[in-house]
């Protein structure tokens, strides 16, 4: 991706626009991944509560990709995408107006945020990212939807940092009205857009379920990632809900330097997103996996840690691995579905994405029995085991060698 290309992408003023109301609510997100985790820890003193949250706000994704893989072809993208921004900004005004009346913020408006905020990820990565692309010449996707996904990655960072800082500096209002602002620009950056056309589809939904299922049970590589997905989604992201809490339970540093050190897992994240982009992976399903064990392991290792330079050396890795995990993934998906069934298998993989709320369940019932400690390792070994179950069922139907294959 060199400067011309850059250039040559920021010169189209659309593309420019969707990716800042991206990287907006990208930030949003996990700004409030990090804040609802230390603030349902201070209102409850339990790691599980965190965990509720990360399972309702995938929940949210689960659900949302559910109804548009039946109602996608039939309705405008950027109606879509406005709509799921403009609700997040209006429940977020909600719940700020209502701390100013003297009532304390609690759980369940935390629970109700996280859900609403849920919905637009899956509706940011199913319509948005698609609209963005639509807006550069073909030569220049590629290159354009790899600087969105590594602009994601950036926001890991940015996201605990300025949480880092409103816990330190200012009440929790504030920063329940700093989210309001951050998903108030995204709805009017998205509404300056023209309205783009129906998207259209030949198939109904029983006659795309069908045929997706059958094409990604009959493909190595499809079958691989959309079960392996599932192995991430349920024994790793809700992980990211726990970095913060470890730090806490195992080194209790103050909240500036709690929101600092957490933000090095999305620096990693920068690191394995710019890597994945420059450098080519001709094997790619095997690199993928290869990326989940090097999760799971560098989970295993912050759980066991003693020190906190190991500690946040393990959550470096963590965030390189998710990031190259993550760019292999969607493009695997996208090489190797048919472009008739290529909605259809991403709102597959959205599904599976949303099932990590299963992982968060998982946190939840561990929480009355272990310390954080004890539940981030039990998960990373049960991602192991799992993975390795999922990984024999494919080599029982397909030689190794199609693992190995470019």
């Amino acid at each position: 991706m060199n400067i011309r290309v850059l250039f040559e992408i920021w010169k189209t003023k659309a593309f420019t626009i969707l990716f800042l109301a991206g990287f907006l609510t990208s930030v949003a997100r996990w700004f409030e991944v990090f804040l609802f985790s230390v603030i349902a820890w201070k209102l409850t003193g339990n790691a599980s509560i965190a965990a509720l949250l990360i399972m309702l706000r995938l929940l949210g994704v689960a659900v949302t990709g559910v109804t548009f893989s039946f109602a996608g072809a039939f309705v405008v993208r950027k109606k879509v995408v406005l709509g799921a921004s403009l609700i997040c900004s209006l429940c977020s005004l909600f719940v700020f107006v209502y701390s100013q009346t003297g009532s304390n913020i609690n759980v369940f408006l935390l629970a109700l945020l996280s859900t609403m905020s849920g919905s637009l990820w899956s509706v940011d990565f199913s319509f948005r990212r698609p609209m963005l692309a639509d807006a550069l010449p073909k030569d220049l996707i590629s290159a354009g939807v790899s600087l969105d996904v590594l602009s994601s990655h950036a926001t890991r960072i940015l996201g605990p940092l300025f949480g880092g800082i409103f816990l330190t500096y200012f009440y929790l209002n504030t920063g329940i009205f700093f989210l309001f602002l951050l998903y108030a620009l995204s709805v009017f950056l998205v509404s300056t857009q023209k309205r783009d056309n129906l998207i259209t589809n030949t198939n109904t939904y029983t006659q795309s379920l069908i045929k997706v299922i059958a094409q990604t049970k009959d493909n190595v590589n499809l079958l691989s990632v959309i079960s392996l997905t599932l192995v991430f989604n349920i024994f790793a992201l809700p992980f990211i809900a726990l970095i913060s809490l470890l730090l806490i339970e195992k080194f209790n540093p103050n909240e500036l330097y709690i929101g600092l050190f957490t933000s090095l897992e999305g620096i990693g994240a920068l690191l394995g997103g710019t890597a994945i982009t420059v450098i080519a992976i001709n094997r790619k399903l095997i690199s993928f996996i290869f990326f989940l064990l090097i999760i799971l392991l560098s989970i295993s290792l912050a759980a066991l840690s003693n020190t906190i330079f190991i500690y946040l050396f393990s959550i470096l890795i963590f965030g390189m691995a998710t990031a190259c995990y993550s760019a292999l993934q969607s493009t695997i998906i996208y090489i190797n579905s048919t472009s008739e069934l290529r909605s259809s298998t991403f709102s597959l993989l959205t599904i599976a994405i949303g099932c990590g709320a299963l992982g968060s369940l998982n946190i939840f019932l561990m929480s009355d029995f272990f310390a954080t400690e004890k539940i981030s390792y039990i998960m990373a070994i049960e991602g192991l085991l799992v993975s390795l179950f999922f990984i024999i069922i494919a080599l029982a139907r397909f030689p190794i060698s199609k693992f190995f294959e470019k």
